[in-house]
């Protein structure tokens, strides 16, 4: 099951990475003969204090110049050390590049690249990470739609030269969302998984069920529900050994970032 979160957190930073760079695109008709004035830039503060009082602390600015879009950013925990992180996408025609550097309080850096180009309805993405061991990981994603349905295909290589693979169909049907996984480890053993979303007004449930390569399923729902200016959920989560944990917590939606005068 670590295996698929892990799938699903790629696919995640994938999106990411695609989402952030179209930021960069210019407005046709609407350019200015000054460069200055293309550019734009906004700063995000956050900050966030867990129950025993300690605080983390975060800050990020985002830079976009024409084409390009530049992020730097640093994260303090709650021992005062801190991470830094410089990252950069360059947008040309459907594709775009990206490169990064996270640097430790230990002064060590992990360094990261990667490129992705949309054809039609089909985007493919390389990416390329190397930790501060100096070892490297590398990835191929593809994510082709077809009408309501988005399928992925992708497959990740470790250091030693060993793969895993994964896959997911998702497919929206009127206010229902359904995706359906499965990933395979290097060690040739694989987890699949379903999920479902269904949206009826200010209410979305999501249930889920999770398969070892034992048989063994774990199974969870969550309902986020939006009410004015807070959003409840609740959550319930059953292990492959019947044990069930709940849980519920309240939070106000993170204020949208605000350019820094």
């Amino acid at each position: 099951m670590n295996r698929t979160r892990t799938v699903a957190f790629l696919l995640s930073v994938a999106m990411v990475g695609w989402l952030s760079p179209a930021l960069a695109q210019d407005n046709s008709g609407g350019q200015s003969d000054d460069p200055s004035r293309d550019e734009k830039k906004v700063t995000v503060e956050k900050s966030a204090t867990g129950p025993n009082e300690q605080t983390t602390t975060a800050e990020a600015t985002w830079t976009r110049d024409g084409k390009t879009v530049t992020r730097q950013g640093s994260t303090t925990g709650p021992k005062g050390k801190t991470v830094t992180s410089q990252d950069t996408w360059i947008k040309d025609g459907n594709t775009v590049t990206r490169q990064g550097t996270s640097t430790g309080p230990n002064g060590k850096t992990a360094t990261r690249s990667a490129t992705t180009t949309k054809e039609g309805n089909t985007v493919t993405r390389e990416a390329t990470r190397t930790g501060p061991d100096g070892k490297t990981v590398t990835s191929q994603d593809t994510w082709t739609k077809n009408g309501n349905t988005v399928t992925r295909q992708g497959t990740t290589t470790g250091p030693n030269g060993k793969t895993a693979t994964g896959s997911a169909t998702t497919t929206k049907e009127g206010n229902t969302v359904v995706r359906e996984g499965a990933a395979t480890g290097t060690n040739g053993k694989t987890f699949a998984s379903q999920d479902r979303w269904t949206k009826n007004g200010n209410t979305v449930t999501r249930q889920g069920t999770a398969t070892g390569p034992n048989g063994k399923t774990a199974t969870g729902q969550v309902t986020t529900t939006k009410e004015g200016d807070s959003v409840n959920q609740t959550a319930t989560h059953t292990g492959p050994d019947g044990k069930t944990v709940t849980g519920a917590r309240k939070a106000r939606p993170r204020p949208r970032p605000r350019p820094k005068p």
